[in-house]
């Protein structure tokens, strides 16, 4: 009695475990069929048998468990896939998985830059379009650019009453040096786009830089070379104060165009005179006789009307009518400087 009472005991712990892991299986045939089973087997391919169903080479089967005492498997079924490449298509057979995976398949290699449409990570299906390869090649060129200056304006306060505010350039510009590498995008043989992927400086430029001064004196014009003012008059490199070449009747006058007679130009520090006694192009210091005008350096470009009166006269160039009324006739110092030291 007690071995019997031991089997049946064992019979029921065997049944209640089986009865644990048995679950219901839906199997789902995505070539159509659905199956039902009652099993405790979760290996896919046992599953398939059970349910009297094969799998060719590419077919796939998927068993998904749930707590419910159910269970899933689906069966799918292997399709072509048609794949571009390099002007040359490929079929692939499969049943689940990505584009990239397909490609593998096919034995389709892709560089770092290459592409495919749809992209790689995308999953395959019976119905998608062709897969496409797209082919991306770069062509790089490297060539020495310039680099623009600035222009930077330093204040400068000559008369804080000043009528007048010139720009006059300390430091000319110097344009940098950079070499710069360019890309140019093809896919599959056609232009793209070019881009910049890498700039060096290879030297800084200089900036330009603009002295702007507040002053009474009328012209921007800067001395010639080794001159200065001091105490009103001009002074060579060595020391010497100039003395007045000529002591003459000063006009004003303007113009809204034209060079002057030497074609020079006209503009602040533009004046007319004889050129039998000063001639074109010749830089002079210009002062009124009692220090109370300052004219500045000026640059012979035109001819005055009073040439054939032989009157000591210079007209001094100003911007606007108004201004040239407004500073009348004044008598000035006309200053000359050698002209084998003067660099206008």
């Amino acid at each position: 009695m007690l071995a019997l009472a031991l089997v049946l005991c064992a019979t029921g712990l065997v049944c209640g475990v089986l009865a644990c892991c048995v679950k219901t299986v839906t199997v789902t045939d995505d070539a159509g069929g659905q199956y039902m089973l009652m099993t405790a087997l979760k290996d896919p391919r046992e599953l398939v048998e059970l349910a009297d169903l094969s799998l060719d080479e590419n077919d796939s089967a998927f068993y998904t468990p749930h707590e419910t005492g159910q269970a899933r498997l689906d069966v799918r079924r292997a399709f072509p896939v048609e794949i571009l490449a390099d002007g040359n298509e490929y079929i692939v057979e499969v049943s689940t998985g990505s584009v990239e995976q397909a490609l593998e398949k096919a034995g389709v290699e892709m560089d770092a830059a290459d592409f495919t449409e749809p992209s790689l990570d995308t999953n395959v299906t019976r119905e998608m379009e062709p897969i496409t390869v797209h082919r991306v090649e770069y062509e790089d060129e490297i060539t020495q650019e310039a680099i623009p200056f600035e222009t930077e304006f330093v204040e400068q306060v000559d008369d804080p009453d000043g009528a007048y505010v010139h720009e006059i350039l300390q430091s000319e510009g110097v344009e940098g040096v950079q070499q710069v590498t360019r890309r140019s995008i093809y896919v599959d043989g056609v232009y793209q786009d070019t881009q910049v992927i890498d700039t060096q400086v290879i030297e800084e430029p200089v900036n330009e830089v603009y002295v702007k001064l507040t002053t009474n004196v009328v012209s921007p014009l800067m001395a010639p070379e080794g001159y200065t003012i001091q105490d009103g008059v001009p002074v060579d490199a060595d020391g010497n104060a100039l003395e007045p070449t000529y002591t003459m009747k000063a006009t004003g006058y303007s113009s809204s165009g034209g060079k002057g007679a030497s074609g020079l130009g006209l503009f602040y520090g533009s004046i007319a005179v004889d050129p039998t006694l000063i001639p074109y192009g010749t830089k002079v210091y210009i002062v009124s006789t009692d220090g109370s005008f300052v004219y500045g350096w000026a640059i012979a470009t035109d001819t005055g009307a009073f040439i054939h009166t032989n009157r000591m006269q210079v007209d001094l160039f100003y911007e606007t009518y108004e201004e040239s009324v407004e500073n009348g006739v004044k008598e000035v110092y006309v200053y000359v400087p050698p002209q084998d030291e003067s660099n206008p």
